[in-house]
């Protein structure tokens, strides 16, 4: 087997989507058109054998110190090899291994993996975590059974408030909903290119048919807002945000269920896209949701004193948490 470091340029992107499509591991995320809109800078891990694609892997790149490190780029929960029904488990391995060999640090990495710990390449740090997911192929009674007595409450009272659904193709409401009621408690604040991305990604979705953006008013007044991601059997809760009286009307537990009525009884699967944050996972645990695992990757072999410092943040700021807003 063969790998090779492709930069954007030179991935052929038809055959690239194609191949991903036909993935096991397929996601929204690993599609070119998906990166491009959320990264300025990404290549991939190819490996062949017989002149054939085994698997791949999308490396987003940022540049720092000046030379380029892996990052995972906003927006953007997983990425991880993707391989050609029956590809070998060796394809994996070998391309984890050229990872460490091409880059000397990997920030931040996650994916879902075959590869069991012990395989896993000495240099690479590897910490399990999860998402949530909700399977939609029951009626949408079944769904509202699972979630828990305080779900139920709240969602009584979120229709008890009165919220109009508005379907929308203006995101600008949404980011001036986060902005004022959720950006200040993110660490470090919430720059300004991150706006511009989740904008340029909403509109390249958008004109593909698949996103769905919707907002939850009251008296004509736009109070929660979300943005989902609907392609390859998956519905992902991509960004929220609510003001307080949204939250306090439980405006975002309304459109979350909206959803799931909507799309009840069919073959998806919904996607809370959790972070790893147990106030937030709780959340989306109370409508049922169960936990799906995957892999968070991480390679430092930068010089001294750079490797140190990076070492003490990773241990200070253990997960990159870009989200969503709070319930």
């Amino acid at each position: 087997m063969k790998i090779t470091f492709l930069p954007r340029s030179e991935i052929p992107q038809q055959h690239w989507n194609s191949f991903i499509e036909a993935s096991p591991q397929r996601i929204v995320y690993a599609y070119t058109w998906y990166l491009d809109a959320v990264t300025s800078d990404w290549g991939a891990l190819v490996c062949e054998a017989h002149g054939q694609w085994q698997a791949v892997m999308p490396i987003p790149l940022k540049k720092k110190w000046g030379m380029k490190v892996v990052q995972q780029p906003l927006f953007c929960q997983l990425l991880g090899i993707f391989g050609a029904k029956n590809a070998p488990v060796e394809a994996e391995q070998a391309i984890l291994s050229y990872l460490t060999q091409r880059f000397r640090y990997v920030s931040i990495y996650t994916g879902r993996f075959q590869t069991l710990q012990r395989d896993f390449p000495v240099l690479v740090e590897r910490t399990e975590c999860c998402t949530h997911l909700l399977n939609l192929s029951v009626d949408y009674q079944q769904l509202r059974e699972q979630y828990t007595p305080d779900r139920r409450r709240n969602l009584r009272r979120a229709e008890a408030e009165g919220w109009t659904w508005q379907e929308s193709g203006d995101i600008q409401p949404l980011m001036q909903l986060f902005r004022q009621n959720h950006a200040a408690q993110i660490e470090g604040g919430v720059g300004e290119e991150a706006y511009q991305v989740l904008a340029i990604l909403y509109q390249t979705l958008y004109q593909r048919g698949l996103a769905t953006l919707c907002y939850a008013l009251k008296e004509g007044q736009i109070e929660a807002g979300a943005m989902f991601v609907v392609a390859d059997g998956r519905i992902i809760y991509l960004f929220n945000a609510a003001s307080a009286r949204g939250r306090k009307g439980n405006a975002r537990t309304w459109l979350i269920d909206k959803m799931l009525q909507k799309y009840a009884g069919q073959d998806f699967l919904f996607d809370f896209e959790s972070p790893m944050v147990d106030s937030i996972a709780g959340f989306y645990k109370s409508f049922g949701a169960k936990e799906e695992t995957y892999s968070r990757l991480r390679v430092n072999k930068l010089p001294f004193p750079l490797k140190q410092i990076q070492d003490f943040r990773a241990k200070k700021y253990p997960f990159f948490v870009k989200r969503k807003g709070i319930k």
